[in-house]
């Protein structure tokens, strides 16, 4: 009886990795290690409840520890836009960026785009920064160290 629930356990491993394959969403390849895991189990005779338990156990472990890590380094989900492109720039500031009278600006291209200090420090004209984020239309910058 044991084969069967092996070949079962197999089954929704292959499953999952085809649903996993064709979504590409990071949502069923948890699955699949956990049944590969029960598969094992049942190969080896341990009981039905066991094979369950692993099934669940093995499947919640891999989903909480290396889903994380997976979508951060593998941008699952994360369009990048041209916008993003902006961000790691070194750019001159145009206008006076002062977050307290939310003055400050800065020119990309032939745009003017909103300003504003990250550490919250005034920031001069013509001084370089650098584009940490953006909210919206507004640039969050750091001062950019001069040697």
């Amino acid at each position: 009886m044991s084969i069967s629930y092996g070949a079962f356990w197999l089954i929704v491993a292959v499953v999952a990795l085809v649903v996993e394959i064709i979504s590409l969403g990071l949502s069923s390849i948890w699955f699949t290690g956990g049944g590969l895991v029960a598969a094992l189990a049942a190969f080896l005779g341990a009981p039905l409840w066991l094979q369950i338990l692993l099934f669940i156990v093995v499947s919640t472990i891999l989903l909480l520890t290396m889903r994380p890590f997976a979508q951060k380094h593998l941008a699952i989900g994360q369009e990048k836009t041209n916008i993003d492109s902006i961000i790691g720039r070194t750019e001159q500031v145009l206008e006076t960026i002062d977050n307290n009278a939310k003055s400050g600006k800065i020119r990309l291209g032939d745009v003017d785009w909103r300003a504003v200090s990250d550490d919250g420090s005034v920031i001069p004209a013509g001084t370089l920064v650098k584009i940490e984020k953006i909210e919206g239309t507004k640039l969050y910058v750091r001062r950019e160290l001069q040697l």
